[in-house]
């Protein structure tokens, strides 16, 4: 019978006795740190060519021992996974491609120098579509394949048409998947968060949204919508200026607490996101009966 690599220990210490709190327990931070030598190696044989000596010396530092073997384990000499993002950046700065998966794949130091290289990075192409643009053609759309009576349908969604399209692609499969659980429900939206807020008075509420508008308008994909009814695939589409929906409605000072009357009314089994429209953000605001606060 063997143990599984993750139950086998990777490095032994000798101790003459185990450190011990005042209530006779085990003091784990007095026990003492493991060198080099208390990991488990195999026979030490020295990286071979340019690129294992590149590699072994980026390990070296990264876990802080003193050599490293053409057969030695990363995650046995004491990596994980926030030092595997660090080799990963250090080892771009050296124009040496890989993925993070390869680094758990192959995480022998022969191996792993093998792959390296291998990794091809993704080329985005240029965005074609430009504030002066007077029509969105299929040729400008290098990430989706949509023809012209596609494309105008998708413009079409967009408030201010053409000049308020920033860029059109198609959905990762991450986001498929999302998109399909979403047309798969019929009441609420297994996706749909609901939160609240209160804020002492309306110019502080009025400030909060304030920033958060500064911040749809800083990132892209908190400006796109999302269109599919009439294409022959879905697409993302990335609009210029998306302004905040804010609604406010009246509390009545009869009907209990305001935010259990917001929590029943805007109750997420009963509510749908609307994908067509950016941002994804739907903001709902009510003063509190009897109260200067203001619930969000």
């Amino acid at each position: 019978a063997h143990l599984p690599d993750y139950m086998v220990p990777s490095a032994f210490v000798r101790l003459a006795a185990l450190p011990l709190t005042v209530n006779g327990k085990l003091d784990r931070k007095a026990l003492a740190a493991p060198d080099d030598e208390a990991y488990a190696h195999r026979a030490y044989e020295p990286p071979q060519g340019e690129i294992e000596i590149t590699l072994a010396q980026i390990w070296a530092e990264l876990l802080g021992v003193e050599r490293v073997g053409r057969h030695d384990h990363f995650f046995a000499l004491g990596g994980h996974s926030l030092l595997a993002v660090q080799l990963i950046e250090r080892l771009r700065r050296r124009s040496l491609g890989v993925e993070v998966r390869t680094l758990f794949a192959r995480p022998v130091l022969a191996d792993q120098a093998a792959s390296l290289g291998s990794h091809q990075e993704v080329a985005v192409p240029a965005n074609r579509i430009t504030e002066q643009s007077p029509a969105i053609t299929p040729e400008m759309l290098p990430l989706i394949e949509l023809a012209q009576g596609e494309i105008d349908r998708i413009v079409a969604t967009v408030p201010g048409g053409v000049g308020n399209i920033q860029d059109i692609y198609g959905l990762s499969p991450l986001q498929d998947g999302i998109l399909f659980h979403h047309l798969l429900a019929t009441k609420g939206d297994p996706y749909l968060l609901v939160s609240q807020m209160a804020f002492a008075d309306r110019d502080l509420l009025e400030r909060y949204l304030a920033a958060v508008q500064r911040v749809v308008d800083r990132h892209d994909i908190l400006r796109t919508s999302f269109v599919w009814e009439g294409l022959s695939r879905p697409a993302q589409v990335v609009w210029r200026r998306a302004l905040l929906e804010v609604s406010e409605v009246e509390l009545d000072g009869a009907a209990g607490p305001g935010r259990a009357q917001l929590k029943d009314r805007f109750d997420p089994r009963r509510q749908r996101i609307e994908l067509g429209r950016a941002p994804l953000l739907r903001f709902v605001i009510a003063r509190e009966p009897g109260s200067a606060r203001w619930l969000l």
